[in-house]
């Protein structure tokens, strides 16, 4: 086995880990993303010390939202027939007296094609667009039926993360993260205008999955997670501060992991493989895009000298080929 035989097999391993842990910390909006595969890795020696490692990762779309606090290890990947999206990802990382820092990170993602899903499941309804009229009906009517039949605080939409219609006859099925209110729900019915987000030291977050089948018959389940103490999600809760409807993307059926990182700050590290990370122009509205290099500032760059020390190594595939 190729893979198995790989002499940075257990590097790669600790170094891939650590790199979509990182991917996931800097993807504001959206799901987490798992590992699918390692789809090469060069090992450059890195002067005065020290290893560069550049891995090519192949990701796949989770069914845990960015708010959901439960560890990547455990969040399930989404399978084909519920319109998979895959994340490709380039990244370096350095490793120096055996730990592993990430210099910077490239990544985009697109979704399966129509045509695919079809092939294995004809009656699978594929991913609507986010900013949908029937979409943000059904996360209206979900959210509002959630809050009338629940006793604990008032929810807020925070995001819509996915939705699918289903046509004749229209069912539309919509995933959306939620944040905490001051208020109670029975409270909200005759102020809610007066409701206001937790301080930020207080902060909760939710997710909510509902299929609408008319404005009556409404299926909605939430799940709100407990304080997690220094995540405050102040990307996602910003538009409430001042009162506003959370931003819809516009025109996009998933939240691309080109929107994780923010900011462009060029690598300086130089090898023999001319690996530079290069900052990208702003997102254009194309199906499938780079995105701009995040760098570390933390961590200094210094030319490597000659490689690579290990051969190209592709990997195994720890979910299924997309």
């Amino acid at each position: 086995d190729l893979f198995l035989s790989c002499p940075a097999f257990h590097e790669s391993e600790e170094a891939a880990a650590i790199a979509v842990s990182y991917i996931n910390a800097h993807h504001p909006h959206g799901y987490k993303y798992a590992l699918n595969s390692i789809e090469k890795i060069k090992v450059l020696p890195r002067r005065p010390f020290g290893e560069i490692f550049v891995l090519e990762l192949d990701l796949l779309e989770t069914v845990c939202h960015v708010v959901n606090p439960l560890p990547i290890e455990n969040c399930t990947v989404r399978p084909p027939t519920d319109h998979v999206v895959e994340g490709d990802c380039d990244v370096k990382l350095v490793k120096l007296e055996g730990n592993f820092s990430v210099l910077s990170t490239k990544c985009h993602s697109t979704l399966d094609s129509a045509e695919d899903i079809t092939q294995i499941c004809s009656d699978c309804p594929i991913l609507a667009l986010l900013n949908d009229s029937q979409v943000i009906n059904a996360v209206d009517l979900a959210l509002t039926e959630y809050n009338r039949g629940q006793d604990g605080a008032y929810v807020k939409l925070l995001e819509i993360g996915r939705a699918q219609i289903q046509h004749f006859p229209d069912i539309v099925s919509v995933e959306f993260a939620v944040v905490v209110t001051n208020c109670s729900a029975k409270d909200a019915q005759d102020h809610v205008d007066d409701c206001q987000l937790l301080p930020t030291d207080l902060a909760q977050f939710g997710f909510c999955n509902a299929v609408v089948f008319t404005k009556t018959n409404i299926t909605v389940s939430c799940t709100i997670y407990e304080h997690q103490p220094g995540v405050t999600h102040h990307h996602l809760t910003h538009d409430h501060l001042g009162g506003q409807r959370p931003t819809v993307v516009q025109g996009f059926k998933h939240h691309d992991l080109r929107h994780s990182h923010h900011g462009s700050v060029h690598d300086t590290s130089e090898s023999s493989s001319a690996e530079t990370s290069v900052g990208l122009k702003p997102a254009i509205p194309v199906v499938k895009r780079a995105v701009g290099t995040v760098q570390d500032p933390t961590v200094p760059s210094h030319p490597v000298g000659p490689g690579p020390r290990h051969p190209v190594c592709p990997g195994k595939i720890r979910h299924f080929q997309v």
